[in-house]
């Protein structure tokens, strides 16, 4: 189907919705009763200046393209919830771009950043440029968790003390103050403080039996495993899945170091990066990574249950299946405990692309995302829940609760492969039977303005023009100390939030020119007083209705949103479309598009060619839905209280 034909059909949809929406409008006795539930959203860290080329900024090989790969998490210690009331202390680590290279001529350093969110909103952050380290793959992939004192910063570095095969380090930073900490017992034997510690040398030195210690290792995936203790998924040599535990304490003037154990759980995981959930308090935990001896993944994914205690396997299957004779190929599952379920978020898609002759790792088009759940036994319950993704590159499921009620729910968070549009979640309650319901559009609420999981990063990371992912994920369950405390509070109708830090743009002037990337931290409500009627709203940094920001949010006569899982919607799925001309982001002579324009990453198509036409004309109008819902939702009518 030719694109102007596709232009046509959304035009038609524009002019039905538009109708409909000026009918509302005229209503006779409309009361603006829907709040209108904005996401707090604004840059935390822009883009690093960089090296420069010609007077613009220079993005290439090893350059880190401004800021990527950013992790987040808000502290969950015992004294921290104790203090839930007043402030919650959140945290973010990421690759940023340094204004100078290294000894191998690399850009890419560590950066984080903490900040604290009071009943009047978010706090003034600390940004902290982590030391510069050597190697190509200086401090790549970051982690970070709180423990009741410290910052834990993980990340894979070449900067290792060993070799220069990438391999987990561990920072330490004091959480009142950002600065680091000293390390006890680090593995660089005069223990300075701008060197990171090895984790895979402290496991040897804790009587740990690593399997080729001096090979290279990337962790993934961080979740709290007891006080001051975690789980971290790890691929290793881009071919095994594994995990390890570690232990950080408090030590003299330092901390100390423990790591707990070490485990493999398969051999075979060709670029798998494991992800791992573990439910507050329990004693057995689940990891799930492709199943692989190329890429795309031909055999599957694979489920483990585990001990969090000493890490061994207990039950461990592959629980969905690649077809290759007929080029279906899983990609990416993302984890989360739901209720008493196991919820794993996964894409499908076809081996489609022979670029230079070279069809290992390469596939194209977007993937269709699904999200399915498993119980204790590492069987599926029900069936999954097919295009579950606001995108189908690279997204990602956490889970949350939702809505006055506070229900279990599964969000599947995406991002733009091109950078020129935003970040959203999809948000998918439980049925009060527990099970998976259905995809409503109405349940699409907005992350950041812009965002990036493809584009960027492909130029700056460690093979430019190659594939590359920039991750994008989330976290529930953000306490509000603003909730229930009046008209001069932040966001007051809002129970917690949901959090992520996105990287992208840092406005439109950026986009235009091509800038390296900033650092968007979003808080997505959640859960939200029972009783009010709701509608998602937009990325802001003044979501309340005082001119500050704070304040009651936005009223509106929009039809709220139906918070049962089982509601349909009345109009198609909240699949936001990338280039439909160019889902790959290739030029005509094999290299991606110049920076601003729309291009892809390096996930996976889904369909004929011949029938891609109508999935187009349907994922626009969706498109063009979820943009009237929020126009809608803050026109005119809205209704400052």
């Amino acid at each position: 189907m030719k694109t102007s034909r596709i232009c046509a059909a959304i035009v038609t949809t524009l002019a039905v919705f538009a109708a409909a929406d000026a009918r509302d409008a005229r209503a006779e006795g409309a009361v603006a009763d829907t709040v209108v539930l904005n996401t707090f959203s604004k840059v935390l860290v822009p883009a690093y200046a960089g090296p420069q080329q010609n007077g613009a900024p220079r993005i290439g090989k090893n350059t880190g393209a401004g800021i990527m790969d950013a992790h987040f998490t808000y502290d969950q210690t015992a004294a921290a919830k104790s203090a839930y009331a007043n402030e919650v202390l959140l945290g973010t680590v990421y690759t940023r771009s340094s204004s100078t290279p290294n000894n191998n001529n690399s850009y890419m350093q560590g950066g984080f950043a903490l900040a604290k969110l009071t009943d009047k909103g978010l706090g003034e952050p600390i940004v902290k440029e982590l030391p510069q380290l050597n190697g190509e793959r200086a401090f790549m992939r970051p982690l970070v968790a709180f423990t009741d004192k410290y910052a834990v910063l993980i990340a894979a570095s070449e900067d290792n003390g060993i070799n220069n095969n990438p391999q987990p380090v561990m920072f330490v930073v004091s959480k009142a103050t950002g600065e680091l900490v000293q390390i006890t017992n680090s593995t660089r034997n005069n223990r300075p403080l701008n060197k990171p510690t090895n984790l895979i040398q402290q496991a040897l030195r804790d009587g740990i039996n690593v399997n080729n210690p001096n090979n290279q290792r990337g962790p993934h995936s961080i979740v709290s495993a007891g006080v001051n203790s975690f789980v971290v998924g790890m691929q290793y040599n881009n071919q095994a899945q594994e995990a390890f535990k570690v232990t950080v304490t408090e030590s003299g003037a330092g901390a100390a170091v423990k790591m707990d154990w070490l485990r493999r759980y398969s051999n075979v995981a060709q670029h798998c990066r494991p992800q791992v959930a573990i439910a507050e308090g329990a004693t057995e935990g689940y990891l799930t990574a492709v199943e692989a001896n190329e890429q795309p993944a031909e055999i599957g994914f694979r489920l483990t249950k585990f001990n969090v205690a000493t890490g061994q396997a207990i039950a461990s299957k592959i629980v969905v299946r690649s077809e290759p004779r007929n080029n279906k190929y899983v990609a990416e599952p993302s984890i989360g405990i739901v209720g008493d379920k196991v919820a794993i978020g996964y894409g499908i898609g076809q081996r489609v692309r022979n670029r230079n002759g070279n069809t290992n790792g390469h596939s194209n088009g977007a993937k269709i995302a699904y999200v399915g759940l498993w119980d204790s036994s590492l069987n599926m319950v029900g069936e999954p829940l097919m295009n579950a993704a606001p995108y189908g590159r690279h997204s990602h499921i956490y889970t949350t609760t939702y809505g006055g009620s506070a229900a279990p729910a599964i969000a599947y968070i995406g991002g733009s492969s091109t950078g020129t549009k935003g970040g959203y979640a999809q948000l998918l309650p439980l049925t009060a039977e527990g099970k998976l319901g259905v995809k409503d559009a109405a349940k699409l609420y907005p992350v950041s303005t812009y965002s990036d999981v493809a584009n960027v990063q492909a130029r700056g990371k460690r093979n430019p023009q190659d594939q590359a992912k920039g991750f994008i994920n989330g976290l529930g369950g953000v306490p509000n100390p603003g909730f229930g405390k009046g008209a001069a509070a932040f966001m007051p109708e809002v129970k917690t939030f949901a959090m992520s830090t996105v990287t992208g743009y840092g406005d439109a002037a950026m986009m235009t020119q091509g800038r390296r990337n900033s650092l968007w931290i979003s808080l997505i409500p959640s859960t939200w007083q029972d009783g009010l009627k709701t509608t998602p709203g937009s990325p802001t940094d003044k979501p309340g209705t005082n001119p500050d920001g704070t304040g009651p949010a936005p009223r509106s006569t929009t039809p709220p949103t139906n918070e049962d899982g089982s509601a349909s919607a009345p109009e198609p799925g909240s699949v936001i479309p990338d280039d439909p001309t160019n889902p790959d982001g290739y030029d005509s002579s094999g290299n991606r598009s110049a920076l601003g324009q729309d291009n892809g990453g390096c996930s996976m198509s889904h369909g004929s060619s011949s029938g891609s036409g109508a999935g187009l004309i349907l994922l626009a109008v969706a498109g063009v839905i979820v943009a009237l819902r929020r126009k809608g939702a803050l026109s005119g009518r809205e209704e400052e209280v």
